[in-house]
């Protein structure tokens, strides 16, 4: 389908299931999937997830549970730099900020030709993190695999849906009588998902439009040739859409990559022979999804770095390690977006509010909130200000608790 057929069809579906709930899930769970859930539902069973860790192997379960260890503390951390309360105290008035986590989160977690735990860790733990109350997960029902089903149980996920594609955000943003709806959706998927989050955006929030996966690789002259080989290979078996750049200062070194690499790879990467400071120009233009800094001193050129989703710097650092392993989370901006979004995080989850706070004896403030309204005809914004610059009341309200408060 190209994009407008992808559009309409995916509007069809979000319509339906807006209006019809349940029935039109199980619809295309029979249609798209060739499962009738009609009598059981499509919520997973509490024992189905308990379940899912027996089978499970036990170097999987060290693997993720290290992950798990890692990409919480990566968040923890993170969100103790945000200032969860500041403020401005001026003559005769207060103004500050304040953060709430949005009250609940729906992760898709993708089906497509694998199946994807660490979309589960990645997209649930900075959630947790930020302090939602509610998180559920939504899958492909041919994709509900043990694997995912144990990093769910993990991280405490209770609500997990085997529903996939267009249906699945559906149901997250407009609800069901099944599955009550969410505040924000987030997680990768396919043209479908993303067509769906872009229609839905608006009645709840969503963390970005993925594109295909991308690697920028940047490599000096001493570059071990596996290594460079290896992590383009690692990129482009995502899926026939992924891409990967090579960035290369030894023309010598570019050629002995390009003959270990098979003549597939050569549809999804482009290569190109540079200076490390033109490679860095290029780069920044690219605004990569990852970027490897295959350097030995990688230090110089992050200072360089504007625009990309993560960086993975030096000969020892694959873009794998943060796929799965290292903490900050692998959702992140696709198709050029990095020039102006960041990957998922704790502040994904966060809700900022600005606080006011004037002194009823502040009549200069009064008067200059009066001569705006004035001046933009709106009557009663200008009244609004002049009875409290000429009101005899004595009572003064004030929020001590934040008046007070110390920025953290």
């Amino acid at each position: 389908m190209n994009g407008n057929e992808i559009s309409s069809s995916v509007f069809n579906i979000i319509q339906d299931i807006r209006k019809n709930g349940d029935k039109a899930v199980f619809k295309y769970l029979k249609m798209f999937d060739g499962i009738d859930l009609s009598k059981e539902g499509y919520k997973t069973a509490q024992k189905t997830i308990g379940d899912a860790a027996k089978n499970v192997s036990p170097e999987l379960k060290r693997a993720v549970k290290a992950s798990y260890k890692n990409i919480l503390a990566f968040h923890k951390r993170e969100n103790l730099q945000i200032k969860k309360i500041w403020k401005i105290g001026r003559k005769g008035f207060i103004t500050g900020q304040f953060y709430n986590p949005v009250e609940s989160a729906g992760v898709y977690v993708p089906g497509g030709r694998f199946s994807y735990p660490s979309s589960v860790l990645m997209s649930v733990l900075p959630a947790i993190a930020a302090g939602v109350k509610r998180i559920i997960i939504t899958t492909p029902p041919k994709k509900m695999s043990n694997e995912v089903l144990f990093a769910a149980q993990l991280c405490g996920v209770k609500e997990i849906y085997c529903i996939g594609g267009a249906s699945a955000i559906a149901a997250m943003a407009y609800g069901t009588e099944k599955l009550k709806k969410v505040d924000i959706i987030v997680g990768p998927g396919n043209a479908y998902v993303n067509e769906a989050k872009r229609q839905v955006f608006g009645q709840v929030g969503i963390d970005s439009l993925a594109g295909p996966s991308e690697v920028a690789i940047v490599a000096d002259k001493d570059v071990p040739v596996d290594y460079a080989v290896n992590d383009i290979m690692a990129q482009v078996e995502h899926d026939p859409m992924a891409k990967a750049y090579l960035f290369c200062e030894s023309r010598e070194k570019t050629e002995k990559i390009k003959k270990a690499l098979p003549k597939e790879a050569f549809k999804q990467l482009k290569i190109e022979v540079c200076t490390l400071e033109k490679a860095m120009e290029k780069v920044n233009g690219i605004a990569p999804e990852h970027l490897e800094l295959l350097v030995k001193n990688p230090g110089a050129l992050v200072k360089k770095v504007k625009n990309a989703g993560a960086v993975f710097a030096g000969y020892q650092t694959p873009t794998a390690s943060g796929d799965y392993w290292a903490g900050p989370s692998h959702v992140l901006p696709t198709a050029g977006s990095a020039k102006f979004a960041s990957g998922l995080s704790v502040m994904s989850f966060l809700k900022r509010t600005s606080y006011i706070e004037m002194n009823k004896n502040n009549k200069k403030a009064y008067k200059e909130i009066m001569d705006f309204a004035a001046a933009e005809g709106l009557e009663f914004h200008k009244k609004s200000a002049e009875i409290r610059q000429s009101s005899k009341c004595k009572v003064q309200s004030s929020n001590q608790e934040f008046s007070q408060s110390e920025n953290l």
